[in-house]
């Protein structure tokens, strides 16, 4: 089977909203497999078909609308519709970051960080001497304790 044959087909089901299991299920379709395979293999199938799940899970929320809009629904059908409204709410929330319940926080520009101290009493030149000795004594004092063993 070729990708090129029913990538359109695939991606405008998806589109409208129906799963792919669905789709890959249909007689004149290719299998789940062979799908999941084309998107490991093409990069670009792949992207296409994020893209066109997320205008999908649009597709489910307008119908959720509808749904919403609707006054004719049995009150022992409130559960089933109450659920799946939520699972179109918590897909779409997935896919769609607009309704995502994530912050997406870029940073631009420089991110480098500059930490300075001074220490009291001492001019600048002392101060410099008293972090670097300390360093240099320590490293001594290490260095010593393995000599002597």
């Amino acid at each position: 089977m070729k990708l090129e044959k029913y990538s359109d087909k695939i991606l405008e089901q998806l589109q409208l909203g129906k799963p792919l299991t669905r789709i890959a299920k249909e007689k004149d379709m290719p299998g789940l497999s062979t799908i999941y395979k084309w998107m490991r293999d093409d990069k670009d199938f792949s992207e296409q078909v994020t893209e066109a799940r997320r205008t999908g899970a649009q597709t489910w929320l307008d119908t959720a609308m509808e749904i919403l809009d609707r006054e004719d629904i049995p009150p022992q059908q409130m559960q089933l519709v109450r659920e799946k409204l939520h699972h179109i709410r918590f897909v779409a929330s997935k896919l769609i970051s607009l309704y995502s319940d994530k912050q997406e926080i870029k940073q631009t520009g420089d991110s480098s960080l500059t930490i300075k101290w001074e220490m009291p009493n001492l001019p600048s030149s002392e101060q410099q001497r008293t972090v670097t000795g300390t360093q240099v004594g320590v490293q001594k004092l290490d260095a010593t304790k393995v000599q002597n063993n």
